[in-house]
Order: structure tokens, then sequence, then C-alpha cells
């Protein structure tokens, strides 16, 4: 699928619209891969960071590291007590470091198509034998990389998601090796999936009986899909919760592990060392407690307003593929969605890869007509999201399927061998 595409930038941005350096306007459902919660430039989150970085807030590591902590604790219901650092992939490690040392165990389990960060033991491969489901290496897998170091993989046993008899017939069989289970508890990464009714529930009971640290990933999740995350929508309670992304509103690096005070404490006693130079920096405590003070407002209602305006452009999506002839789902939730290509059957054994293609072309497609999607094909909105916003989607997204249809149905002719006409993505790495 050969295309030409440009990097954007940026020189400036208000609520859900951003402008590029030609003057364009941009609808942002991309939201730094859904860092970006508050939209841009809000005035109340930007007072804040001017006065962390100007009065005694800037100087008061203590206090403001407390009240950032407290904020966390008061909404998030596994966290007991919260340490903060830079990254997610920086928390994964770390939250699993905790597990390791509270278990006295080495490995841990992870599932296909989640995402944990960049770090060796945390990428790529595919499950093999689930006997002893060490991950494989296959062609094409983009969440690899050269350069790992060897043997990080068998860190971890690697597992397909929503298979509760799977998780339970490995964690009987190697239970004496397995520290932690890490998950996204909607994999988002993967697609948008929902766990599976009573998935999640399983697998805590399975983490008690076994002696495992369950582990939520919630970098995207968190704050996110609600003030409390996915944990506090299923009523399933890790040990363990790592947290970034929209829990600073996407402007600063800041991420957390949240969990119980039994494991956390290992910090206190000294077992563990998370060293880190800005670790509980000013500025970023500042950004999570503005954000939270924003997000939590109003009890919160800004998520309801989210969700409905964010529905309404998804129901616009498919509503403007059906009148092309295109068939399009979206999975995940309003606040978090995921739209695929669906091909019948028939069509997806003759083209295994018009799903892909489809996906990706209307993603180039909208990036051509002024709207950024995450990743390809997620939506992630803002608060900032509205009336007009929806009504500019609507304007629009008629114009990216009369780009898009033709190309999906020459493809699916007798020589799908096509060139996107589309000249621009958004700028920004996988995730």
């Amino acid at each position: 699928m050969p295309w030409e595409s440009k990097q954007i930038h940026f020189v400036g941005g208000t609520g859900a619209r951003l402008r590029d350096m030609d003057g364009n306007e941009y609808l942002d459902l991309f939201s730094k891969f859904g860092a970006n919660i508050l939209g841009h430039n809000d005035p109340r989150y930007n007072v804040r960071l001017a006065d962390a970085l100007t009065g005694a807030a800037a100087v008061n590591l203590g206090v403001n590291e407390v009240e950032a902590a407290e904020m966390i604790r008061a909404f998030v219901p596994s966290a007991e007590m919260v340490r903060f650092s830079l990254s997610g992939t920086e928390a994964v490690l770390n939250a699993l470091r905790l597990a390791r040392a509270y278990t006295g165990k080495s490995r841990f389990i992870r599932f296909f198509t989640h995402y944990h960060g960049n770090a060796d033991s945390l990428l790529g491969g595919r499950v093999g034998n689930l006997d002893y489901p060490l991950p494989e290496a296959f062609d094409g897998d983009f969440t690899d990389t050269d350069g790992k170091a060897r043997g990080t993989t068998e860190e971890a046993f690697l597992l397909p998601w929503n298979d509760l008899p799977t998780l339970d017939r490995v964690l009987s069989a190697y239970s004496d090796q397995i520290a932690a289970v890490l998950t996204e508890p909607i994999c988002i990464n993967g697609g948008g999936v929902m766990p599976n009714d009573g998935y999640l529930e399983g697998m805590r009971r399975l983490c008690n009986a076994h002696g495992v640290v369950l582990i939520f990933d919630e970098v995207i999740t968190g704050f996110r899909v609600g003030l409390g995350g996915a944990q506090a929508l299923f009523g399933v309670l890790p040990d363990l919760t790592t947290l970034g992304k929209a829990m600073a509103g996407g402007a600063l690096p800041v991420s957390a592990i949240a969990g119980r005070r039994e494991i956390m404490n290992l910090y206190n006693a000294r077992k563990i060392v998370h060293g880190g130079t800005f670790n509980g920096y000013a500025l970023g405590m500042a950004a999570i407690r503005a954000t939270l003070e924003i997000l939590s407002a109003d009890d919160g209602r800004c998520y309801d307003r989210m969700a409905a305006h964010m529905r309404r452009i998804h129901d616009a999506f498919l509503r403007a593929a059906a009148r092309h002839g295109l068939d399009f789902e979206m999975k995940g939730l309003d606040t978090a969605a995921v739209f695929h290509f669906r091909s019948g059957p028939d069509e997806a054994k003759k083209l295994p890869m018009i799903s892909q293609y489809a996906v990706k072309l209307t993603s180039e497609a909208m990036a051509e007509t002024g709207i950024l999607v995450s990743n390809m094909n997620r939506f992630y909105g803002s608060i900032a999201v509205d009336d007009d916003d929806v009504a500019l989607f609507e304007e629009r997204i008629d114009d990216v399927f009369q780009i898009v249809a033709p190309f999906v149905e020459k493809m699916r002719g007798p020589k799908p061998t096509m060139t996107s006409p589309s000249r621009a993505v958004a700028a920004g790495g996988a995730q």
C-alpha cells in the first residue's frame, strides 16, 4: 500500500482546533494519543502552570506532591499510596519491579496486542505454544524493535486476551514463576476491545488464588474514561495501577504508580530503588492538580458532555461511510473509540489487506480534509469538543469518503494496486 505523506507542523490551537504553518485549521481528535483531554489553551490550566513557575509552589515540592497524590487517591479506587515518575514505560517497569520484590518471583504475564511502553521486555511477539507461552517473533511485527537485549522477551509469558481458561491454565502451571499479570483493562491499543463479561473479575480471582500481583495499565484509560478509570467502571480493583497521559492534561510528562499500601510500602522500607531527578517535580504536580480540578468540577459532568459530543461524531462517521457504500464499526468507549472497516468473509479471504488499507486510507483522507485522529483509527476527544466542532466534523466527513470509496472499490477489483491520494498525516509516532 504505497503512498506519500508529510508531517504537519502546528503553530497554535484553541479548544479542539489546531492551526498549521499554512493557516489551515484542523479538528483535533488525535489529542496527543489521548493525553490532551482538556483541549488546547485551557485558561484555567495555563494559569495554574504559570503560578507554579513563579510563586511559592515552584519550590514547595513536598506540598505539591502530597496534594497531587491525595487527589489521585480520592478518585482512583485502588490507590492507597502513589509514587510519581515521568513516562508510562517507566511507571510500568517500576510496577513490575514492585511485583517482583513483593512476591519473590521473576516472570510476568502480558497479552497479545496490548502495549505497555518501549522497554525491551514489553515489546513484540505473538502467542506461540500455550504449554510454555514465551513470545514468538514474526515478520511484520510493528511493535518489535532491533537492538533488544538477548533474553528480555523471556521475562514474560505472552497470552491471548479475553481467554480466562488459558490464563487459569498458565497460572496453575507456572504460578511459582509469575510475579504479576499486566493488562490494559480495556484493550485500546488492540482495537478498542472490551473485556468479556466476568473476565477481569476472573483475572482478579486467579491472581488472588496464585499469589500474583494484578497490574492495570491505565495510562490511556486513567482519567480519560472517567475520574476513576476503567477499574471504577468495572468495579475490579488491581493491586497496582499505572497512570499517565490525561492525568496531567497532556502538556507535561508525568506518570504515576498507585496501589495497595502493603506493596507500595516497599519504597518506604527502602527495599526498592526508584530514583529520578524529576520525580514529583513542581510543574508536573501543578499540571495534575489543575487537570483533576477541571475534570472533577461540577461533579465530573464534563465527561458526560464529552461522551455525548463524541457519540454524535462517531454516528456521523458511520452514517457518512454507509452513504458511500462502506461498512465501518466503532469499538471501545465514546471517549476512547476505535473504528474498523468490516469486510465480508469471502472478501477478507480474497483481499486480506483490505481492512487495513481502508482504515489507513480513511485516516489519511481525514487528515487531508482537516480531521486528525490518533494512530490511524482512534478517536480521542477532549472536554473542549463542542457543538461547533461536531458541526465541522459533519461538514467535512463526506469529503473523506468521497476520496476513500473509489479507491476501496478499485482495490476490490481485479487490480488492487492503488496509491493513496492523501498527502498528509498527523505528526506523532506509534503508541
